[in-house]
């Protein structure tokens, strides 16, 4: 009798093995983005500590598990592995301090408003550097979707990737919430572009095999940047 409940509740149960499939539609104007899907379309698998973004050619996998960051290029068939937390300082083998700064300011607000389906919260983040960075961002962020906390390590990590991101990688992490939707205004060095990111559909849905490693017959290769 027990052992027949024990089957029936099993089947009963949802799996929790599902892997999570977010689509994020990008688009850029002004700005050439060599290597980007052509329709502008990421896809974010999730499955716990483990993470990938598809973004055309480049692929970028976190293993939280294993304290590791992946950068897989499908055009040159590369990858580069690099540990978690990310310094870039010490992956370009530089003196301390040689990196620029910037100056990063966060400020949550009470202004709410739904985006598609999900409750989200006003964000905005301000960047500038003396080397001629200027970043004006609206996130609209969402609690909604219970995978915010791994996507946004994703975040930080690719953010302490660039020149100047330490600041700005440290307080990404710390935003409560998923980027439903990103806006941003930005200056480098005179010339402007800008830059929308949303949120398209949230799916439970099993990953392809092997989709939290670097794909098989691809070289290892020191990090020299992201390819895109």
């Amino acid at each position: 009798m027990t052992r027949t409940l024990f089957t029936l509740l099993l089947l009963l149960a949802p799996p929790s093995f599902a892997d999570t499939l977010l689509t994020l539609k990008s688009r850029v104007e002004g700005l050439q983005m060599p290597g980007q899907s052509p329709d502008g379309t990421a896809r974010v698998w999730i499955a716990g500590d483990k993470l990938r973004r598809d973004d055309g050619e480049t692929s970028t996998i976190l293993r939280l598990d294993r304290n590791k960051l992946y950068i897989v290029d499908h055009a040159g068939k590369t990858y580069s592995e690099l540990p978690l937390p990310v310094d870039l300082q010490k992956l370009a083998g530089l003196p301390k301090d040689a990196l620029p700064k910037a100056d990063v300011q966060v400020t949550s607000t009470n202004e709410t408003r739904k985006v598609k389906d999900w409750n989200a919260r006003k964000v905005k983040v301000a960047v500038t550097s003396a080397a001629g960075l200027k970043l004006d961002t609206t996130m609209w962020v969402s609690r909604d979707i219970p995978s915010y906390a791994a996507f946004n390590k994703l975040l930080a990590s690719m953010a302490a990737l660039q020149p100047a991101g330490t600041e700005l990688s440290r307080k990404l992490e710390q935003i409560e919430g998923f980027p439903v939707l990103q806006e941003t205004q930005a200056e480098v060095n005179g010339s402007r572009f800008t830059a929308r990111e949303e949120l398209i559909s949230v799916e439970t849905k099993a990953a392809p095999a092997g989709a939290y490693d670097p794909p098989a017959g691809y070289k290892i290769q020191p990090f020299g940047g992201i390819p895109r």
